[in-house]
């Protein structure tokens, strides 16, 4: 099982990471981190590449310190199409997001995430889990 968990850095992001991390007890799937560089963000892309990694290596350590092992992404474009086209990619059999219904938090991955995750609901073929941020 391979697992996309699409993140920003931002608390509901967080609550997806852990809510990830937690399906590995039962289903050890090989998880991939990815990071959107979305240019129309209003964001000084240099900043946000910095940004991006800087939350994938954080991630990256918090999956070694309970024996998870995550590759990451970092990847720049349309945040709706590009976590679509790296599930594809990577052969996801399913996608990890946080939810917030924020649209003022613009900026990174998951900035006014209600319509992103609404759009990878719809449009992914594979199934989708999209974690409120106030979940255990």
């Amino acid at each position: 099982m391979r697992v996309l968990l699409a993140t920003d850095g931002k608390p509901h992001s967080e609550k997806a990471v852990e809510y990830g991390f937690a399906l590995y007890k039962q289903f050890k799937p090989t998880f991939v981190a990815l990071y959107v560089v979305d240019p129309r963000s209003g964001i000084e892309k240099d900043k946000d590449i910095k940004n991006g990694m800087r939350v994938l290596g954080r991630l990256k350590i918090r999956g070694a310190d309970i024996g998870i092992e995550v590759a990451t992404l970092l990847e720049a474009g349309d945040p709706m199409e590009t976590i679509l086209l790296a599930a594809q990619r990577i052969k996801a059999d399913a996608i990890v997001l946080g939810k917030t219904t924020d649209r003022s938090t613009g900026g990174g991955l998951l900035g006014g995430s209600k319509s992103i995750s609404e759009f990878i609901i719809k449009n992914s073929t594979c199934p989708v889990i999209v974690v409120k941020s106030g979940s255990p």
